[in-house]
């Protein structure tokens, strides 16, 4: 192949706290929550999983593999060439039930199902099953970056066989042992407040967010592609926001773009006072003159919301439409939206940058 390879979102399906499961129908209503915790809106789950195999599925198996069915189902495509999945935390209640039986029943007579779910790869590994995919199978356990590793894992493949299709996606859920954890670590705000009004706070912590969301990545498009995936970076606790700031110039030299070229940046702000510091200085000074949207106050904060942006990004191009509550400020944006670029934070550690245009 010659010169920077270009990737196609072929296929999306997400549960979010958003009703964001029905692709043809994008922040038309959004749900409001007046506690601290996020909890995914989900469908009917026997339109998407059989009901004899549904009834011993977790909560979080249930919303992943029925996010991963809508992406195939919207993909057209039966059985990809391999499945990657990514998760901050895992299947935390899972987790919690299996080891608070292991000490109630001292070490003896322990239900299988509990530790059988609560392993990293049982999602990507029941998406197997399903969808009897015997291909490369991958499961990523690296808690800020998790989803952007595995873009990055299913990228490298792309380069070596780009017709291949690869099912990539992530979760965490919102569970209570993490928030409680996490609130005594300031990770999570300690007063409660309304999801929508998240940026109009000054303090630290955010709110806790979940989800699971798919997407089908081929090195070729197709009649289903929602837009292209130019390039993916992501940086680990950078020193200063001059050392963003360079990486960012980095990364859009190597992709042949200046700043003037965007038409729209997400801004991974969390409404933290503390983590969110380097983005506020992003927006006041890189991105001063482009397009600005926020997403946190919608999906919460997680490892993985990225895979929240990453499927915004795509629906603002597919659409043409930019939805008035994830709007900064009420500035007209462009009359057509081509490039789009997402600059996540997660606790003001990990940042990552997503490039994206129209086909």
């Amino acid at each position: 192949m010659t010169g920077q390879p270009v990737y196609y979102i072929n296929g999306i399906g997400i549960l979010s706290p958003q009703k964001t499961f029905d692709n043809d129908v994008f922040l038309a209503e959004l749900s409001s929550y007046h506690e601290n915790v996020l909890t995914c809106v989900t469908p009917e789950f026997k339109n998407y999983i059989n009901p004899i195999q549904l009834r011993r599925l977790s909560r979080m198996l249930r919303i992943g593999l029925t996010a991963a069915t809508i992406c195939l189902r919207d993909a057209k495509v039966q059985t990809p060439q391999g499945i990657i999945t990514g998760t901050g935390y895992g299947f935390l209640d899972e987790t919690a039930k299996f080891l608070r039986e292991l000490l109630e029943q001292h070490e003896k007579q322990l239900t299988p199902t509990y530790f059988m779910q609560s392993t990293y790869n049982a999602l990507s590994g029941l998406i197997a099953l399903s969808v009897k995919c015997m291909g490369y199978n991958n499961a990523y356990v690296s808690r800020g970056l998790a989803f952007e590793n595995v873009l990055d894992d299913a990228m490298l493949k792309l380069i070596e066989t780009p017709d291949a299709n690869y099912l990539v996606g992530a979760f965490d859920e919102a569970a209570e042992v993490q928030f409680l954890a996490s609130t005594r670590a300031s990770h999570f705000k300690t007063e409660q407040i309304n999801n929508l009004d998240l940026f109009n706070t000054t303090t630290k912590g955010s709110i806790q967010g979940e989800g699971a969301a798919f997407f089908m990545l081929s090195g070729k498009a197709s009649d289903t592609t929602w837009c292209a995936l130019h390039d993916m970076q992501f940086v680990y606790n950078p020193v200063d926001i001059a050392e963003v700031k360079t990486s960012i110039a980095s990364f859009l030299k190597k992709n042949s773009i200046s700043i003037q070229d965007i038409d729209l940046w997400i801004d991974g702000a969390s409404g933290d006072i503390e983590h969110d510091r380097m983005m506020n200085d992003l927006a006041a000074s890189t991105f001063k003159d482009i397009f600005h949207t926020r997403f946190k106050h919608l999906c919460g904060e997680s490892c993985t919301a990225s895979s929240f942006a990453l499927w915004l990004g795509a629906s603002i191009l597919r659409h043409q439409q930019v939805p008035a509550a994830i709007k900064v400020h009420t500035e007209k944006h462009p009359a057509q939206l081509n490039t789009i670029l997402i600059v996540n934070q997660y606790m003001n550690k990990n940042f990552s940058f997503f490039l994206l245009k129209q086909v």
